[in-house]
């Protein structure tokens, strides 16, 4: 049971520090070391559910905005209400750590919550490659404050290792095999030549797809016929209607997408961060 604290903390003293933690580390601030663990918490979670969802609540000081927040993707409300009695308790064993005790059932179990709300955010919303990598950084850290902390307050770490080994094989072959069987979808380089992940292209449905597809069809087509251009292939066949030229074709593109789909590239890559 945690303590009552004297102070007033947003949610409890962990998760305050560790939003301010992370909120110093995004200005490339130096902040107390000692809530390291804390501040990665925060940034899994503001991967997960996106800046806003978990900074806007600490900055209105909307404790109950905060936890619905994290039932946003179908966590169970006892899963949430744990992860937080968790990392209230998990500040209270740094307040009286000593070498012999270890936390490994308090990290390993905070982390387990945080795979769990990855594994229901990515039944509704991929992740991009980057993100996942974030992940791989804080569940499995090479090396770092991060690798100390855990090695200082945990036995065993290798239990959330390959909990989140597994976890990323699924998240990563569901995408795979999404990718593989969309017949819609132009090969990864192309779309990367634009500025877009296939990953975040793959999500959209087959009539999005397609569109996105003419616009840079267009623009392809409108490099081809180019006379200097060499070495440019032509994607695929398809009325040319173009501006003439490519940066006034790459504003259509973006204008479609953020005009005729609502839940389209613009909302996925950037308000999903």
């Amino acid at each position: 049971m945690v303590t009552s604290y004297v102070d007033k903390y947003f949610i409890n003293p962990a998760i305050e520090n560790g939003i301010k933690a992370y909120l110093l580390s995004k200005e490339d601030k130096t902040y107390p070391l000692l809530y390291t663990f804390e501040m990665n918490v925060i940034k899994v979670l503001t991967i997960i559910y996106g800046e806003k969802s978990i900074i806007l609540p600490y900055k209105i000081d909307n404790e109950k905005a905060f936890e619905c927040n994290l039932l946003m993707y179908d966590l169970k409300e006892s899963d949430m209400k744990n992860f937080i009695k968790l990392m209230g308790e998990y500040y209270e064993f740094m307040q009286n750590y000593k070498s012999e005790r270890k936390a490994t059932g308090l990290t390993t179990e905070i982390e387990k919550i945080l795979i769990e709300m990855i594994s229901k955010r990515s039944k509704r919303k991929e992740f991009l490659e980057e993100e996942i990598k974030e992940f791989d950084s804080v569940f499995n850290p090479i090396e770092g404050n991060l690798k100390k902390i855990k090695a200082l307050v945990a036995r065993n770490t290798g239990l959330i290792v390959r909990a989140w080994e597994n976890n990323r094989f699924e998240l990563t072959n569901t995408q795979l095999r999404m990718i593989a069987v969309n017949p819609n979808l132009l090969d990864s380089q192309t779309y990367k030549k634009y500025g877009y992940d296939i990953r975040t292209i793959a999500s959209l449905s087959e009539e999005e797809i397609i569109k996105v597809n003419e616009i840079i069809s267009i623009e392809e087509n409108r490099r081809y016929s180019e006379p200097k251009r060499k070495n440019v292939f032509r994607i695929r066949s398809g009325p040319i209607i173009t501006s003439g030229s490519g940066f006034v074709d790459k504003l259509m593109l973006l204008s479609i997408v953020a005009t005729e789909l609502m839940i389209g590239l613009v909302i996925l890559s950037v308000l999903g961060r």
